[in-house]
């Protein structure tokens, strides 16, 4: 590999993980701050740690997704023309990095399909581009997965929040021997064993001994999370697969140190930068209570895990908005059309933008 390609690929796969980062963390932890459960620094530090550590998870699942961007995206792929891998690195940079400027929540996968599409009509015209397995691979599953996050959400949050709603009757004793209890629904100021949470503790030492009490909050906090880490694990590999033309590698396998540089980087942006973001989602769009909040959370976490370890590409922004609404319709709210306007209006500008962005790199790029 050329030294001067590596330090490039470094570079930009530093500077768009950090725009990532800075965009895309308050997707899984801004409810955490709206409904009050921490501050906003609180709920970026731990959308943070856990979206590093889905970002090296990405070593473990993120071959495929990085295989379905790299190639089988273009018709040919055995050349390296210069121009076009940067302006397909640099479109999607300059796109988030604008949008997060302008407190515009968006997709960084719209906006690497976007860049990487119009590369190729550019560079080779329409037969440039392997449509078939676009539509397959990555059209499909961006455009599919917000409608399967409505579609579960709605039957399945009613469940899930009574679920989340019992949680406050749950203890977990820690001796004699740990094990969880589930204290009377009807008075739970009554049982003796109030400091333990285990079901057996029929035994005098049990009442004696400190446990702890799992509620709502922490579901909140557990789901949210979850979410930061499957959000981690999805996008890294995507981001990895539009520096990895600058390695020359015969094959599409992913040096280990692009998921250092890809984690720490998405790490930095989310702590740095991620304030922006959270506060417009949580203050101004996804209030909600904790209930709602945990079914939401959950849901979209299950549906980014799931494509994640199928290789599929989805856009988290997409998935969480989308199960909010969900949510909404199963409790009857009335949705805030404000929200799905912005949804929708991101998500329809977003990759022709980075696709127009990447033709004028291109082509500038070119004439030198």
């Amino acid at each position: 590999m050329e030294p001067l390609f590596v330090s490039l690929a470094a570079g930009l796969l530093f500077f768009l993980a950090f725009a990532n980062g800075a965009n895309d963390v308050s997707k899984g932890i801004a409810t955490l701050a709206g409904a009050g459960l921490t501050s906003v620094n609180g709920a970026i530090a731990w959308g943070t740690i856990w979206t590093v550590a889905g970002a090296f998870s990405g070593l473990l699942w993120g071959s495929v997704i990085i295989e379905n961007l790299s190639s089988s995206l273009y018709a040919e792929t055995s050349a390296f023309y210069m121009p076009a891998a940067l302006a397909a690195a640099c479109a999607p940079i300059l796109w988030v990095g604008l949008a997060t400027w302008r407190k515009w929540p968006v997709s960084t996968t719209h906006a690497i399909v976007g860049g990487m599409i119009g590369v190729g009509l550019m560079a080779s015209g329409m037969q440039g581009v392997n449509w078939d397995a676009f539509l397959s691979k990555i059209a499909l599953p961006l455009l599919a997965s917000p409608f399967m996050a409505i579609m579960l959400a709605w039957p399945l949050s009613p469940a899930l929040e009574k679920l989340a709603s019992a949680t406050h009757r749950v203890r977990f004793c820690l001796t004699p021997v740990p094990k969880f209890a589930l204290l009377p629904a009807n008075n739970r100021a009554a049982t003796p064993l109030q400091d333990c949470i285990v079901c057996a503790c029929d035994s005098p030492q049990a009442g004696l001994t400190h446990g702890v009490a799992i509620s709502i909050d922490h579901m909140h906090w557990l789901t949210s999370g979850l979410l930061s880490f499957s959000r981690g694990l999805n996008d890294t590999p995507k981001l990895i697969a539009v520096a990895l033309p600058f390695l020359l590698l015969d094959n599409n396998t992913a040096p280990t140190w692009t998921f250092v540089v890809g984690a720490l980087a998405v790490g930095l942006g989310s702590w740095t930068a991620g304030k922006t973001i959270t506060r417009v989602l949580g203050f101004n769009v996804t209030q909600m209570n904790h209930e709602q909040g945990f079914s939401a959370n959950l849901i979209a976490a299950l549906l980014v895990i799931g494509a994640s370890r199928f290789g599929l590409p989805v856009s988290t922004t997409h998935v969480s908005s989308s199960a909010i609404m969900g949510v909404g319709l199963a409790n009857k709210e009335s949705l805030n059309m404000h929200t799905i306007r912005s949804m929708l209006f991101a998500w329809l500008v977003t990759a022709p933008i980075a696709g127009v962005f990447a033709a004028a790199i291109y082509l500038t790029a070119s004439a030198f």
